[in-house]
């Protein structure tokens, strides 16, 4: 598994700016990495920002976006060939309340009505929930078809429950980029590559490592 480090404009927290899968990649203007990955890529902003991986949430199949998507940024996924489904709902921090993969989704509450819609979009069964007390999922962890990591006061019951969403045999709790427990803001990732911010440390990484990359 390809590992580097990186900070998007000086910030150490590129989750929030890029949204990565096993088939394709949205990143913001001036990411400096998108050969990292070594997949098809659209660069635009979202929802009038550069904050790509804030306000979207995908797998391999969709992308989800908000419905603060703007026409112009629309015609830049169609032109990428990416597939994506606008999310009506005034919770548009879609990144920030869904932690997906390939073969499951873990979603938030606050987006509960919403669930059969997310599910036919992105084709894998969905599980609402919340982690470590926190309704916002998607930033309390990341995860690839490998396995996941997940927010530093989580339970075993809210491993579990992620686990069993996501189908994946591998999960435990960590930090990025010097102990910040909202794993997902300091990391892109999919089964082969992973990019974290600067300030990961070495524990951080092995943790990582362990859990994300195929034995």
């Amino acid at each position: 598994m390809s590992i580097e480090r990186y900070n998007y404009e000086g910030d150490p927290n590129i989750g929030f700016y890029a949204t990565v899968t096993s088939k394709y990649a949205v990143y913001p203007y001036e990411f400096r990495e998108k050969d990292f990955f070594e997949l098809d890529h659209v660069v635009t902003r979202i929802a009038g920002t550069n904050l790509v991986g804030l306000f979207t949430a995908g797998n391999s199949n969709c992308l989800l976006v908000p419905e603060t998507i703007t026409e112009h940024e629309e015609k830049k996924l169609e032109a990428s060939n990416i597939t994506y489904k606008i999310i009506e709902s005034n919770d548009t921090a879609l990144g920030n309340l869904i932690l997906v993969n390939d073969k499951g989704a873990y979603v938030s509450e606050k987006l509960s009505d919403k669930k059969e819609e997310i599910e036919e979009a992105l084709e894998v069964p969905v599980t609402i929930g919340d982690i470590a007390g926190i309704s916002n999922v998607g930033v309390c962890g990341v995860a690839n078809n490998n396995g996941a990591v997940i927010h530093r006061a989580a339970t075993e019951k809210d491993a579990e429950k992620v686990m069993n969403a996501l189908d994946v045999e591998k999960i435990d709790i960590g930090t990025i980029n010097m102990g910040s427990p909202y794993v997902s803001s300091g990391i892109l990732c999919n089964s082969t590559h992973f990019l974290v911010g600067e300030e990961t440390t070495g524990p951080e990484l092995g943790r990582i490592d362990q859990m994300l990359v195929q034995e």
